[in-house]
């Protein structure tokens, strides 16, 4: 599957890459980074809420998922966070993201997760 990783930490991005080493991963830090790197190839997105430490308010994965439902709705969103944001847990589950997770995310179920994506794509 070819994955595409959106994250403000560098380190957190590297983490979840070599995680997800059996696919290939595509890295984004920005909103604008992510839409460019979106297309029909892409088979799952994983996105960070919060794409800037500095804004408590900011909530480009959310932005980037509602985005990403509009242009390519095939493909499957998973939402991450490290922060409690019920707000932005349930924004992301009514525009459709597949799944809502905690940070810090159990690499087990993350990749139990895409396995079980790629399967129901099958």
């Amino acid at each position: 599957m070819k994955i595409l990783i959106v994250d403000d930490v560098q380190e957190y991005l590297d983490s979840m890459t070599r995680a997800l080493r059996e696919h290939e991963v595509v890295q984004a830090t920005t909103l604008g980074e992510a839409k460019q790197n979106i297309d029909e190839t892409i088979d799952v997105v994983l996105a960070d809420v919060r794409l800037s430490e500095e804004d408590p308010a900011n909530r480009d994965g959310v932005r980037l998922l509602k985005w990403t439902k509009e242009e390519f709705p095939s493909i499957p969103v998973i939402v991450m966070s490290a922060y409690r944001d019920h707000d932005a847990a349930v924004d992301a589950v009514n525009l459709g993201a597949e799944r809502y997770l905690k940070k810090p995310i159990s690499l087990r179920e993350l990749n139990d997760l895409i396995d079980e994506l790629q399967t129901s794509e099958a």
